[in-house]
């Protein structure tokens, strides 16, 4: 009936035989729908963590600590490895692609074999008995991919704990737990495990089924159980630090993951040195968990058999990728409405409307309706020269959008938007808005179900089309809300901010220059607005094309001094000199921000003379000077593209604006 280790060992594996006949099943087949790399393992594993933060005025610490094995001899005791070895080996001759066999052959073969801990301080810990239908143990252990959490948790679809199994070579996941609320008969610490493996037979006969347990023996004597349950007490405690996994005096979960490998790699062809995944996860843990870390909700300790890394509510500030969005954060409810600056901060809330949940959706707390007008806060920092270098300009004219748990679902392009800037900004919605030590306000609370909802399971993003789950609990109407709010909403507030700047500072012109007229874009817009009138030609006649070439915006034409002038038509020309910049374009025509110039050449297309063409100061603008009767040249300007994998239709419009010049003619 079962495969069992040695009767005398704390723990025993449990696989239940099925008859051989019966159809092949894969084992956890969620490994296969959820996106498998470093990155989303880390967030899935810190997002579940502040999930069960049990003591709300306190972090909750998560330590991940790598092991690599010279003598395993006490650890393959502990862990029963022959017969749960035996178990991998066969199943991985049935798995369909990489993963099983690849691991065993890697360890055959001599390579390294690694253990994961990822321990948790001021959690909950695995709540709930062997049998319970919505508890923490049905839906992390029994039946992992479900999910019991409800309302704004980030972790609501559950499917982020596969990603575990996924990451060990042997799919096999050990956990170890201090409950915060023991029930009856129970006494911490709970250890327990268990083991995703497709359907197999055993080589001295008998067929098993695809799933595993590691456990007390105990629950094999019960007819309703019949397979192994938690080990509890002491005995739990002594086995638990024979597998690497003792706890600390605190409530939480730790768990190993046997077989370490990295998910991306299941042919195990390139797996990562200690130093690689200690800055991978470090660098994952900080760019999508600083909210969290900032307001002091969460500690994240990181130990890669020596190489370590520590971030907290005094080192986040540190880490120079994310630095601007921390000081973005930091003043971000004290922000005026407008920048004063560079380093400077401004904000404001914009008007959120959502609907109510359906009444027969709301909890036994909530009142129906629930509530429908809130707020949503848009901040931005103006980057000091320093953020356009070095890792804080791989994210500028971003925005970090994240809600309650303090997890950034995404990093939207501005670009895409209309809003390329130097720039860094976030949007905070939901319960983030409240200061830290404050409660919440009940439309924040509700905004944040809202949006929980509007996340899909990988939780990278807000959405309201074909979001079924999200028309289920709440109104008709909920999928404009849903929409909106990354793009509509995000775009306004980011526009008050940046137009407000642009309207206070009005227009700058140097000394003992002239005011060149508007261009011709600028006319035509105006004559649609109101009667035409004569005017003075423009001082100079231009054209421009653009092009993607490579990873680089290419822009062509030709500038002269404009012969509809007629001192210029009727003299000879003796120099000119013209500053001109490229602006982004809302999509309703209104400026954004400056094209960085990098580089512009410019040819003498008519005329005699010599010419000169530069970008000014960090290419906010570029400069062609001429001596000499030339009356027209040909320019070619690189530009850098905004926005990564950027197609030019998604970036924005532009305009070619002369901001300065002068024609020297000889009367």
């Amino acid at each position: 009936m079962t495969s069992r280790g040695d009767a005398t060992s704390a723990g025993v594996w449990w696989f239940e035989d099925v008859p051989c006949g019966r159809s092949r099943k894969q084992g956890l087949i969620q490994k296969k729908t959820f996106s498998r790399d470093l990155e989303t393992f880390v967030r899935e594993i810190l997002q579940n963590s502040t999930d069960a933060r049990e003591d709300p005025d306190k972090p909750v610490k998560v330590s991940f600590r790598l092991r690599e094995f010279d003598d395993r001899s006490a650890f393959e005791e502990a862990l029963q490895w022959d017969d749960l070895f035996d178990h991998v080996n066969a199943g991985g001759k049935d798995q369909d692609g990489h993963g099983l066999t690849d691991y065993v052959d890697y360890l055959e073969d001599g390579g390294t074999f690694r253990i994961l801990i990822i321990e948790e301080e001021n959690g909950k810990g695995i709540q709930g008995n062997e049998e319970d239908q919505d508890s923490d143990y049905a839906a992390l252990i029994r039946d992992p991919g479900a999910s019991n959490k409800g309302g704004s948790t980030g972790g609501r679809h559950g499917l982020g704990s596969t990603l575990l199994w996924v990451a060990s070579g042997f799919q096999t996941v050990l956990f170890n737990s201090t409950l915060a609320k023991e029930m009856e008969d129970q006494t911490s610490p709970r250890l327990v495990g268990r083991c995703f493996i497709p359907t197999h037979e055993l080589p001295e006969g008998g067929c098993y089924a695809n799933d595993g347990w590691f456990g007390s023996e105990s629950g094999m004597e019960r007819e309703e159980l019949q397979r192994p349950e938690s080990i509890w007490g002491d005995a739990a405690s002594s086995l638990a630090e024979d597998l690497e996994m003792g706890r600390p005096d605190s409530n939480g979960t730790t768990i190993m993951i046997p077989g370490f490998r990295d998910p991306s790699d299941p042919a195990m062809d390139d797996q990562p040195s200690p130093e690689e995944l200690c800055q991978e996860f470090e660098e994952a843990t900080a760019d999508y968990f600083w909210p969290a870390i900032r307001a002091g909700d969460l500690e994240v300790h990181i130990d890669m058999c020596g190489y370590s890394a520590e971030l907290t509510k005094g080192t986040i500030k540190d880490h120079k990728g994310i630095a601007p969005f921390v000081a973005c954060y930091d003043q971000m409810r004290e922000a005026p409405d407008s920048f004063k600056g560079p380093g400077t901060v401004a904000k404001t809330d914009e008007e959120y409307t959502i609907v109510s949940k359906k009444e027969d959706e709301c909890g036994d707390d909530e009142k129906y309706p629930t509530p429908s007008e809130g707020h949503v806060t848009i901040a931005a920092r103006k980057a000091n020269p320093s953020d356009t270098e070095g890792p804080a300009s791989e994210r500028l004219g971003e925005i970090a959008m994240f809600r309650g748990p303090g997890m950034v679902v995404k990093y939207k392009s501005g670009h895409y938007l209309g809003h390329s800037g130097k720039y860094h900004a976030l949007l905070a919605a939901g319960k983030a808005r409240t200061p830290s030590g404050e409660s919440h306000e009940p439309d924040d609370e509700a905004i944040d179900d809202f949006l929980a909802m509007a996340e899909p399971p990988m939780h990278d993003r807000w959405y309201g089309k074909k979001n079924d789950e999200l028309k289920a609990k709440y109104e008709h109407g909920a999928k404009g809300p849903a929409d909106d709010l990354s793009t509509k909403i995000l775009r306004n507030g980011l526009s008050k901010i940046l137009y407000n700047q642009s309207r206070q500072a009005g227009s700058l012109t140097r000394p003992g220059r002239d005011i060149l007229p508007k261009t011709r874009s600028d006319l035509a817009k105006e004559e649609r607005n109101k009667s035409p009138k004569p005017t003075i030609p423009p001082l100079f006649d231009w054209k421009i094309n653009d092009e993607i070439v490579g990873d680089k915006w290419e822009f062509t034409g030709s500038i002269g001094p404009n012969t509809e002038r007629k001192q210029i038509a009727d003299n000879p020309v003796e120099g000119w000199e013209a500053t001109f910049e490229i602006v982004a374009l809302f999509e309703d025509n209104r400026e954004a921000d400056t094209v960085v110039i990098e580089d512009v050449d410019a040819e003498v297309a008519a005329g005699s003379g010599t010419i000169t063409a530069k970008p000014l100061a960090d290419g906010d603008k570029g400069h062609i000077e001429v001596k000499g009767d030339i009356k027209s040249s040909t320019y070619e300007i690189e530009a850098q593209l905004p926005g990564r994998q950027a197609r030019l239709g998604d970036v924005s419009k532009t305009r070619f604006k002369l901001k300065d010049g002068s024609v020297e003619v000889s009367s």
